[in-house]
């Protein structure tokens, strides 16, 4: 039979617990960039028809969060993910009302489509992913 001492028995609890604590924390930056890298990348959104030019929003992870930034308009925002669907969003405008981002694949099955509404502004537009 073997005899653990007490601090022997503290020190297997507290590695137990060290290690639940690890699983459990949520994804990494490195998770998400390899979650989210089919949607990772700048998508231009012809504004013409509300007045406006062409706006290239880029998408990246930093930080352990998925953020949008539309380039030369302001500050980056964080893509909260939809429950229950895949590759959409939701996001704070500056004005206080929010944006939903769709990304859908084309023919061959690529994210290269950004579908973005925002009902308060009366926004309905989709944007081209830039492939380089």
């Amino acid at each position: 039979m073997i005899k653990l001492s007490k601090n022997s028995i503290v020190s297997v609890f507290v590695g137990i617990a060290f290690l639940i604590c690890l699983l459990s924390f949520p994804a990494t930056a490195q998770d998400l960039e390899k979650k989210y890298a089919p949607i990772v990348g700048d998508f231009e959104f012809d504004m013409s028809d509300s007045g406006m030019e062409v706006m290239t929003v880029q998408i990246y992870v930093e930080n352990e969060t998925l953020w949008a930034w539309p380039q030369d308009m302001g500050d980056p925002g964080e893509l909260i993910p939809k429950e229950g669907e895949e590759f959409v969003f939701t996001i704070e405008s500056g004005d206080g009302s929010e944006w939903t981002l769709e990304f859908l694949k084309d023919e061959s099955g690529k994210y290269t489509k950004c579908h973005a509404v925002n009902e308060v502004m009366a926004m309905d537009i989709t944007g081209e992913k830039i492939i380089k």
